[in-house]
């Protein structure tokens, strides 16, 4: 029996990005559905985190909590079965509206990008894909406040990235296929 290898392509990637655009932007705009998210995830309540998702988006075929962020998944073409979003705090600081708000701010230039520009995000798996994390800062950075990316890291099936809110928390957030 042969074992399947999943690797992060660039469909798979924009789409996790164009699916996940919505759900921050909701975040930074409406602080009602920010906060309501926000007790959902500290609370572990997948039924509010379903009825908030599909409020805002759709296709995702599965959704879970740490307490600490989310995950949203969605299908993805070979060579994958699954492409991944998920943004979480780093250890275990407890999630608040603001910081939550402040992460889906930062990061929606960068998704932004990664939806509308694939010459931009082949950059991205390619480097991913390579390891060469040098190139994914460089690709990243100049998306995000200045000094708020910690890390990035980036193999044949993710990119994870390490981002300092506003409020001084660190999130992790990340695209990875299964």
């Amino acid at each position: 029996m042969k074992l399947k290898l999943s690797i992060l392509t660039v469909v798979a990637l924009r789409k996790a990005a164009t699916k996940t655009i919505p759900i921050y932007r909701e975040i930074v705009c409406n602080p009602v559905y920010a906060t309501r998210l926000t007790i959902a995830i500290r609370n572990n309540n997948l039924d509010s985190l379903n009825r908030l998702f599909k409020e805002v988006t759709s296709g995702f075929n599965d959704f879970g909590t740490n307490r600490f962020g989310f995950s949203i998944g969605f299908k993805a073409p070979a060579p994958a079965d699954q492409v991944e979003n998920a943004t979480n705090t780093k250890g275990s600081v407890r999630l608040t509206v603001i910081s939550l708000r402040s992460i889906s701010k930062r990061i929606l230039p960068l998704y932004r990008k990664i939806s509308s520009n694939n010459a931009f995000a082949t950059q991205l798996v390619l480097a991913a894909r390579n390891r060469n994390n040098t190139i994914l800062r460089a690709l990243i950075s100049p998306l995000l406040p200045a000094n708020s990316l910690v890390s990035v890291r980036g193999d044949r099936t993710g990119i994870i990235l390490e981002i300092k809110s506003v409020t001084g928390v660190v999130f992790i957030t990340q695209f990875f296929v299964l």
